[in-house]
This record gives C-alpha cells, sequence and structure tokens, in this order.
C-alpha cells in the first residue's frame, strides 16, 4: 500500500470511527432521557408522546384490559406505566383537549407515556400522525 492509499485509508477508518462513536453517544443520550417528565400531584402539566392503539382488528372489542375493564376503541381511555386505574388525564395536542380515564398499562418506549384509544386520539389529531408530543395534566 503505498503512502496516499494508506492516507486515505486512515482517513476513511477515522470518519468511520467518530460516526461509531456519535452514533453511540446519541444513542446513549436517548436513551438517557427520562420516559416522561415526573407528574407527582394533581393539576401539574407535563410534556411526552402519545401513540395510539385500538386499530380495526387489533383488539377486540370487549377484551380486558389491564385493569379489568373491557376495551372499546372508540371510549375516552388510555393505557399508561404508573398512574392508578381510574386517573383522569387531560392531554392537549395543538390546542384541542380530551379527558381521557387510565384503565390500561403498556409497555412504551422512548419518550411515549401514554397510549390513547383510537377514540381518545381522534378527539385531539389524524390517527396517520402516530406518534404526537402532548401537555398532559392529572384531573
Amino acid at each position: 500500500m503505498d503512502t496516499t492509499n494508506r492516507l486515505t485509508f486512515h482517513r476513511y477508518a477515522l470518519l468511520a470511527a467518530a460516526l461509531v462513536v456519535g452514533v453511540g453517544v446519541t444513542g446513549t443520550l436517548m436513551l438517557a432521557r427520562p420516559a416522561e417528565a415526573s407528574v407527582s400531584s394533581i393539576g401539574t402539566m407535563a410534556t411526552c408522546n402519545a401513540t395510539w392503539y385500538g386499530a380495526v382488528g387489533e383488539i377486540p372489542e370487549g377484551w380486558p384490559t389491564a385493569s379489568g375493564e373491557p376495551f372499546h376503541r372508540m371510549a375516552l381511555k388510555a393505557a399508561h406505566k404508573t398512574l392508578p386505574f381510574g386517573t383522569r388525564v387531560k392531554v392537549t395536542y395543538q390546542g384541542k383537549s380530551v379527558t381521557v380515564t387510565i384503565n390500561d398499562r403498556g409497555g412504551f418506549g422512548g419518550a411515549v407515556c401514554l397510549d390513547l384509544t383510537y377514540g381518545a386520539f381522534t378527539q385531539i389529531a389524524n390517527t396517520d400522525l402516530g406518534n404526537i408530543v402532548v401537555q398532559y395534566q392529572v384531573l
């Protein structure tokens, strides 16, 4: 390998190493982000990502949720990791709000903290968006 090829090889190797380190640091930072802001008391506002579930055929109507309450895709309900079942939450997106009741749990990843039923999501956003940043308030 001549000197020019060796320098080119080393440049590409350094660029590749920098890219790997950069992706690794970014991935670590993303993983280190809290899944949601802490909501410790009634009335506190927080921000997180919300998704939806209950597409036609995804979950049978009447299927028990984690709380034991029957699932209805058009109901104004939501899943949350830790809020107690029966907690009412006001969810706001771009000036539109919906009040949901927590009746289910979910294994959310990243910054997602709420999984709204299809019916609840359609009250505030187009389901084609899939994942939206919302403000929420425990009522």
